[in-house]
């Protein structure tokens, strides 16, 4: 779970720090194709380590069950959030 958390935390890092001043939805509507390879990528290669069982064994995982990959996006989507809300904030502020 550790594992599927940091990825999904660097992940999302990636989605936030493109841009010190816009949020994660406001990006995600200027094309990149490069991000999302990586993020694809990412979300596959990390499938892949988890459910195939020979990867599986190899990496010593154990399976994930779906609430244990739950946890693990939540917590790690949960870790930049803070971010998210700063960016808005600091927006507000210059606003005012």
């Amino acid at each position: 779970m550790a594992f599927t958390t940091l990825i999904v935390s660097n992940l999302s890092m990636i989605l936030s720090n493109r841009s010190w001043s816009r949020t994660i939805p406001e990006m995600l509507r200027s094309p990149n194709p490069a991000l999302w390879w990586v993020i694809g990528g990412g979300i596959v290669f990390l499938g892949l380590v988890l459910y195939i069982p020979v990867l599986r064994h190899l990496f010593r995982f154990s399976f994930l069950h779906f609430e244990d990959l739950l946890v693990s996006l939540v917590s790690g989507v949960f870790s930049i959030l803070w971010f998210e809300v700063l960016k808005i904030w600091r927006q507000q502020k210059i606003r005012v």
